[in-house]
């Protein structure tokens, strides 16, 4: 009995502090990728995508660490691919009886590269200026990114390559339009932490999510 009322308030404590469960003090907490208030638009999104009430976060990288691995990677960008790809974090239902994660991973992809953002079964959207193609479970975007200084000439040729990928174990995601918008959103409001913190001067992501179907591409 003790050990089940120990794995519940593990399960809550999750719910409360989402991201931050687990990690350490309060700076720490913040500089995550994950990072996110259990009062925000992605703790209540990653709820209702995942459909559960306890979502916890494993995030294997610090922001600081993504952010120096992306700089670093922007300086030696590949002219026709885009480069390492790197999970930023990973979110996952804490439950018994319902399995799912969904991760978010970030690279550059050169501007004069081949961008397609059709995923299976996806749909394109305008999420606040930002095109971003999703459907029930995975999502794609290319964001530009003006950085300052030394890197303000080569982030011109590149845009933040962002992949979601989400797996559900023994049930099924919300395939319907109102799902695939969620997760639109999601990808959307995740990314803005990464972007806030490379420092993008344009602002890509700066206002909040407002999503819109765009025209399917003609055949």
């Amino acid at each position: 009995m003790r050990k089940k009322l120990s794995r519940l308030t593990a399960a809550i404590v999750c719910t409360v502090l989402l991201a931050a469960c687990g990690l350490g003090g309060a700076d720490e907490k913040a500089a995550r990728v994950c990072a996110a208030a259990s009062t925000s638009e992605e703790a209540l999104l990653l709820r209702e995508i995942l459909q559960t009430e306890a979502v916890v976060a494993d995030p294997p990288r610090t922001m600081d660490e993504l952010v120096r691995k992306l700089k670093r990677d922007l300086r030696s960008l590949p002219p026709h691919t885009d480069t390492a790809r790197y999970i930023g974090c990973t979110f996952e239902t804490d439950s018994d009886v319902r399995h799912a994660r969904v991760n978010f991973s970030f690279s550059w992809m050169p501007r004069a590269a081949p961008q397609s953002l059709l995923i299976g079964g996806g749909v394109e959207y305008d999420v606040s200026g930002v095109r971003v193609a999703a459907d029930s479970a995975d999502a794609r975007m290319y964001v530009p990114c003006d950085m300052p200084a030394d890197l303000a000439e080569q982030s011109q040729k590149a845009e933040l390559h962002v992949v979601v990928s989400s797996h559900f174990m023994d049930f099924v995601p919300d395939r319907s339009q109102a799902g695939k918008e969620k997760t639109a959103a999601l990808t959307y409001l995740v990314t803005r932490n990464v972007t806030d913190a490379l420092g993008c001067e344009n602002k890509p992501l700066e206002q909040p999510p407002t999503v819109k179907p765009l025209p399917a591409p003609t055949p």
